[in-house]
């Protein structure tokens, strides 16, 4: 049986590993929560952790300075979006010291609504393996989320042309489709958009998951199809049945398709994975370079070229205006499907904006991110922003912010 003290051990641990699909597939609480088992126990647990904290977000009337959003923010911010401690206690405008104590009580809780959830009271942690002990990390190298660290540190955005990506993974595909018998059909539409992805990262991602269905499918039929939606580009890699029947459960092809799975997030797109012993159903969805428009409404002319140059190379396309008089026509005319909103602005007050724009038919339901110097999260939320930025804001702050806009609309019926 797990004491408390372990359990709230293993937790902070993973945590602090939410990324690394190599500590998550090792974590007891993978068994404890049922997902050990699974070839995607990794992304399983990522998924219940974060989960467990984002049921912890209060409701947007509550007070900002509650101890709802003291547990919610110290938990979100240092482990869903991973920063450092010195940038949490300057967001949240607290020391270091006093952050870390917000930390520990914010863990409690997040332990407490687990506990709960999984009925760990009632749970005996299966014992481990003779040697099965903490990894040694010299032994056994660098974790996964080390090794693919140059995607996430490089100061360029990378991009890549599927036109050219795809043409080389299909004929190294073909040559593994031919050593096992395969026939490898293909339908991908001409002129695919750009992709926010670095190029070696998507390669690799699509013949992870190639390397596991085509041995799978001996002498059947894959096939593999590429297609533009709305603001995205659809990849589907499949095969409805293997044609000599069952196959053995997934062993080592599991380290493939979890290497597939933090390459796609890594590429900022998603992966839909269904793999059986009786057939195979990959869905890689990326977004699209520069295909989704934002409207910054901001008077600050320096202001508008940094947060142009922070969407440069992402699925982002810029609209800037430094006159909020031209808002509400700019939205009619172009139909943005995020509004970022200055609120120190000369001659219009920038709430009065907010309230317009959300009285506003056309952009009653546009999620609208308010970034200001001004200290008034609460008021922001009581106006109807669906999230809130306090100037200086860096790019990676900025963009997880759109990010959270368009997970936020996805989720949203029709």
């Amino acid at each position: 049986m797990l004491s408390r003290d372990q359990f709230l051990k293993h937790l902070r641990e993973d945590l602090v590993h939410l990324y690394e699909p190599r500590h998550l597939r090792r974590s007891p609480l993978a068994a404890l929560f049922g997902v050990a088992n699974r070839f995607d126990s990794a992304s399983a647990l990522q998924r219940i952790l974060i989960e467990a904290i984002q049921s912890l977000e209060p409701p947007p009337d509550e007070p900002s300075h509650s101890r709802a959003w003291e547990v919610y923010e110290p938990l979100y911010y240092r482990y869903v979006e991973q920063l450092g401690q010195e940038a949490v206690a300057a967001q949240m405008r607290m020391s270091v010291r006093h952050l870390r104590r917000k930390e520990r009580d914010a863990l409690e809780v997040l332990a407490d609504r687990l506990w709960a959830t999984f009925g760990l009271d009632r749970t005996t942690a299966p014992a481990r393996e003779p040697g099965g002990g903490a990894p040694d990390p010299e032994e056994d190298g660098p974790t996964v989320h080390e090794a693919l660290s140059w995607l996430t540190e490089s100061q360029e955005p990378a991009c890549s042309d599927l036109n050219h990506v795809l043409p080389p993974v299909l004929e190294l595909a073909r040559r593994l489709a031919d050593e096992h018998h395969v026939r490898l059909e293909t339908a991908v539409a001409p002129e695919l958009p750009k992709v926010p992805a670095d190029p070696v990262a998507l390669r690799q991602c699509l013949l992870s998951l190639l390397s596991v269905v085509v041995p799978r499918a001996r002498g059947g039929e894959v096939s593999l199809s590429g297609r533009t939606l709305r603001w995205e580009v659809e990849l589907r890699l499949q095969c409805p049945a293997y044609p000599s029947g069952p196959k053995p459960a997934l062993n080592d092809e599991a380290a493939s398709l979890n290497m597939a799975e933090e390459l796609a997030r890594l590429c900022k797109g998603r992966l839909i994975l269904s793999a059986d012993a009786r057939a195979f159903d990959a869905t890689l969805t990326l977004p699209a370079v520069e295909q989704m428009p934002v409207l910054v409404i901001e008077d600050n002319s320096d202001t508008l070229q940094l947060l142009q140059r922070y969407m440069l190379g992402t699925r982002y396309r810029f609209i800037g205006t430094r006159d909020p008089e031209q808002a509400l026509t700019l939205a009619e005319q172009l139909s943005p499907q995020i509004i970022v909103l200055d609120v120190m602005m000369p001659r219009v007050d920038g709430w009065e904006l907010l309230d317009r724009l959300r009285q506003h038919p056309t952009t009653s339901r546009t999620p609208v991110v308010v970034c200001t110097v001004l200290p008034q999260k609460e008021m922001a939320r009581l106006l109807g922003a669906n999230a809130f930025l306090k100037k200086p804001v860096t790019r990676q702050a900025f963009l997880a912010a759109l990010d959270q806009q368009v997970e936020s609309l996805a989720r949203t019926p029709g």
